[in-house]
């Protein structure tokens, strides 16, 4: 794989159905103790999975270098990105929620977990970061980031002020979290999250922006992130200092994936001769952007 040197052994020690659509896998054992939290809520990591049917996954090479990977492409076990939901560093325990939803082998795998499965999980990072002086928040996302956005809402400063706008598949997928902040909910229920179309994109249309300088984070499908992106920079005049637009998931993503392997070296040239010319990385993934959506991605 490549691009992580050190990956931790992980023994899921619980597991519990929080909402129709979200299952929990608690994560410990003496592996977890050198694991090492970024501190942002919505940090995101790579999981090793077992392969179906096994309850164990392989162990990563140690490289000569002293790194860890699963060196051979035809041999690597299944491996997916998801948000730390919590993590506690003095028990070494950590959770992750999973969407349940047909099909996919992290989503199977999570249904199907048992006390005692072994998996391996890298380091994480995370994108939240709201500027010292916002007197507001707007966090949005469909199921796929709610989690992230059930840890931003949860360690919210004392008083923060903060509306959230959440897209799920219904009632019953509702969350309550508990915080400190000043926090405001709309819940949008029965649309988007793979059902129908989503309606995240123009619920952010429809806010109306607070007094004062503000923050807001979206997480969600691609294509309605791309959509926020677009009224915020350039209808809100927002700086990308002030929003956070993560695309955590793609419609019809085997289309997607061909169609990128067709045009992939001309997109990727786009950021990096941005980056050249003195881009920041984010006016530079935001010309990325424009780019996959001239050629139809």
């Amino acid at each position: 794989m490549g691009y992580y040197d050190v990956y931790h052994r992980a023994e899921v020690v619980a597991t519990r159905r929080l909402t129709p659509h979200l299952v929990r896998v608690e994560l410990g054992g003496d592996g977890m103790r050198t694991w090492e939290s970024s501190g942002v809520p919505d940090e995101r990591l790579v999981l090793v999975l077992p392969e179906p049917g096994s309850r164990e996954v392989a162990r990563p090479v140690t490289m000569p270098d002293g790194t860890q990977d699963y060196p051979d492409p035809e041999n690597q076990p299944p491996m997916r990105s998801y948000t730390v939901r919590s993590w506690d560093g003095e028990a070494g325990r950590m959770c992750v929620d999973f969407v349940v939803h047909q099909g996919g082998v992290a989503s199977t795998w999570a249904q199907e977990a048992e006390v005692g499965d072994v998996i391996y999980l890298t380091e994480a990072m995370g994108w939240y970061r709201p500027p010292a002086d916002s007197t507001w928040q707007l966090l949005v996302a469909d199921l796929a980031g709610l989690p992230a956005l059930a840890r931003a809402v949860e360690e919210l400063p004392a008083g923060t002020r903060a509306h959230v706008l959440a897209e799920i598949p219904s009632a019953a997928d509702r969350l309550e979290v508990v915080t400190a902040g000043d926090v405001t909910w709309t819940w949008l229920e029965g649309s988007g999250n793979d059902t129908g179309p989503s309606r995240l994109a123009d619920a952010v249309a429809a806010f109306p922006t607070p007094d004062g300088p503000g923050y807001v984070w979206f997480a969600a499908e691609a294509s309605a992130s791309r959509a926020v992106r677009k009224h915020l920079r350039h209808e809100r005049g927002l700086p990308v200092s002030r929003c956070t637009l993560l695309g955590y998931w793609r419609l019809d993503s085997e289309r997607w994936d061909a169609r990128y392997a067709e045009v992939a070296p001309a997109l990727e040239a786009v950021y990096t001769e941005a980056v050249a010319a003195g881009a920041t990385s984010d006016d530079a993934l935001e010309l990325y952007d424009e780019a996959l959506e001239r050629v139809g991605l």
